[in-house]
C-alpha cells in the first residue's frame, strides 16, 4: 500500500509556488491508478516523491508523510527503493545507461546484485513476455521511438519491482505503439503489480485502469472509480480540461479555408543518416496561414523532416 498524508512540496527553484499542497492519497496493493489533469497540476512531482527523484535529484521543501507498506520513506536513498519501485519515463532516452539493448535489460538486475544465472533468466523471461527478441543485441541509437519505449519498459520489468511508476509513457508514440504499450501494462497488471501512471491520453487506458485521480494546482480535485468516470458526460470531461476517453468523443467541426500563397516548397529532399536513408524524395508545398500535420509511424522520418526544414539536418 502507498500512502500520501497531507504532503506539500515546493521546488527550491520556485520556493513560493507549491507544486503539491496538503495532498492525501492511498493506493492499494495491486491497484492501477491514473493521475490526470492539466500540465503543471503536480502529477510528475507526485511521482518523483514516490520514486525518490525528490529530494535526490530535485531539491525542495517537503512536508507530510509518504509511506510504502506502512514504512515512511523519508531519508531513504533512491537505491534503497530500486528493487521496490521501477519508473518508465516520458522520454525513454533519459533512462538508458547502455548503448545496446541487451545490456540495458541486464542493467537493473546487475545493480540489484543478482547472480549471473538469475540475470540471464530474467532477460530471457522479459524477452519472451514482451516479444522483443528482434530488438535484442541492437544499438539503442538505431531504434524507433516506439522500440525505445519498449526497451525502457522491459528494462524496468527485468528488475521485477512491486510498483511500476509511469510518467506519460505514450506521449511520443504512434497509435500502433500505444496499443503495444497497453499490452505491456496489462501484462504487469495481471501479475498483481501496483501501477501509478500520469497521463494526458486517456483512451487506451479506459478498460484496464481501476481508479482516476484528477489533479489541479497541486491538489486532488476528484478521486473516481473507472465506472464513475465512465458515467461522466462528454461535456463534463471537456469542461474538466481532459482529453477524450473514446474516439467517439472527438469533435469534427473543422473550418477549412483555401490558401493560395506558397511560402515554403520542398523538392525531392533526401537525407541519409549513417547507412539508413531517413528521407527519400520528399516534396510538398506549404501556403501562408496553413496548419500542416506531419504524421506517420514512429521512425517514419517526421522529426528528421522537421529538423531538415529548420536547417538542423543537411540534405545529402
Amino acid at each position: 500500500m502507498i500512502e500520501f498524508e497531507k504532503v506539500s512540496f515546493s521546488y527550491d527553484a520556485t520556493p513560493k509556488e507549491k507544486s503539491l499542497s496538503r495532498l492525501s492519497l492511498t493506493v492499494n496493493t495491486g491497484e492501477f491508478v491514473l493521475l490526470t489533469g492539466p500540465s503543471g497540476c503536480g502529477k510528475t512531482t507526485l511521482l518523483r516523491l514516490l520514486n525518490g527523484l525528490i529530494p535526490e535529484f530535485y531539491s525542495g521543501e517537503i512536508r507530510g508523510n509518504i509511506r510504502i507498506d506502512g514504512q515512511d520513506i523519508e531519508g531513504r536513498r533512491i537505491e534503497e527503493q530500486a528493487g521496490k519501485i521501477g519508473t518508465v519515463f516520458q522520454n525513454p532516452r533519459s533512462q538508458f545507461f547502455n548503448v545496446d539493448t541487451t545490456s540495458e535489460l541486464a542493467f537493473g538486475p546487475e545493480n540489484l546484485g543478482l547472480p549471473e544465472d538469475e540475470i540471464i533468466w530474467r532477460i530471457s523471461k522479459t524477452v519472451n513476455d514482451f516479444h522483443i527478441r528482434t530488438l535484442m543485441n541492437r544499438s539503442i541509437f538505431e531504434l524507433s521511438g516506439g522500440e525505445k519505449q519498449k526497451i525502457a519498459f522491459a528494462s524496468v520489468y527485468a528488475a521485477n519491482p512491486d510498483i511500476f511508476v509511469l510518467d506519460e509513457p505514450s506521449s511520443n508514440l504512434d497509435f500502433k505503439s500505444v496499443l503495444e504499450l497497453k499490452e505491456l501494462i496489462k501484462r504487469v497488471k495481471q501479475q498483481g503489480k501496483t501501477i501509478i501512471i500520469a497521463e494526458h491520453r486517456l483512451w487506451y487506458l479506459m478498460d484496464i485502469v481501476d481508479k482516476i485521480i484528477l489533479m489541479k494546482d497541486g491538489q486532488i480535485l476528484k478521486s473516481m472509480s473507472i465506472q464513475d468516470f465512465g458515467r461522466l458526460s462528454t461535456a463534463r470531461i471537456q469542461n474538466m480540461g481532459l482529453r477524450c476517453r473514446h474516439f467517439s468523443e472527438i469533435g469534427t467541426n473543422i473550418n477549412i479555408k483555401n490558401f493560395s500563397k506558397s511560402i515554403l516548397e520542398l523538392r525531392n529532399i533526401r537525407v541519409k543518416q549513417g547507412t539508413h536513408t531517413t528521407l527519400q524524395d520528399v516534396s510538398f508545398t506549404a501556403n501562408g496561414g496553413e496548419i500542416i500535420a506531419i504524421t506517420g509511424a514512429n521512425g517514419a522520418g517526421k522529426t528528421t523532416l522537421a529538423r531538415t526544414i529548420c536547417g538542423l539536418v543537411k540534405e545529402n
